[in-house]
């Protein structure tokens, strides 16, 4: 019996989640990064090399002391600035540097290749669309869930 015949489907996604997390930050860990560290690089990235750090927090599905503590060793790593934001003086616009640029690129190809070699092998394109809808489905319902659901 196979893990996928034992476990409902919530809990199969969530243990393919950890599976697919403990892959990636394998293929990160010759650049020192966590997929945690990682996936606000490659937001702020497709933001456009700026992106304001209360927003990231919103992309990144993370609190602000979270994102504080992950942009603290982001910077230390010299792969972003933070930057004042000219309406608040309080707020800052989290700057992708070329260093940390050139990372996004470097790593986003190498996850592509894996992804699309390893990962995806022998899953056919309609599963995936299949299986794209169905993810999909499953996030916009628990996007409606409110406490008194629950």
């Amino acid at each position: 019996m196979s893990i996928c015949d034992s476990n409902p489907l919530p809990r199969l996604i969530y243990l393919t989640s950890i599976e697919l997390q403990a892959h990636a930050d394998e293929v990160l860990r010759p650049y020192e990064l966590t997929l945690e560290q990682f996936h606000p690089l490659k937001i702020i990235f497709l933001e456009g090399g700026d992106v304001g750090q209360s927003s990231l927090c919103g992309l990144a599905s993370k609190t602000p002391a979270n994102m504080t503590r992950i942009l603290d060793r982001l910077a230390a790593k010299n792969f972003i600035e933070r930057r004042p934001a000219p309406l608040d003086r309080r707020a800052f616009i989290i700057h992708l540097t070329p260093g940390g640029e050139k990372l996004v690129n470097e790593v986003a190809e190498l996850f592509a290749s894996y992804l699309n070699k390893i990962v995806m092998n022998g899953i056919s394109s309609a599963d995936e669309e299949c299986c794209r809808r169905v993810l999909k489905q499953i996030n916009d319902n628990l996007g409606r869930i409110t406490p008194d659901v629950v």
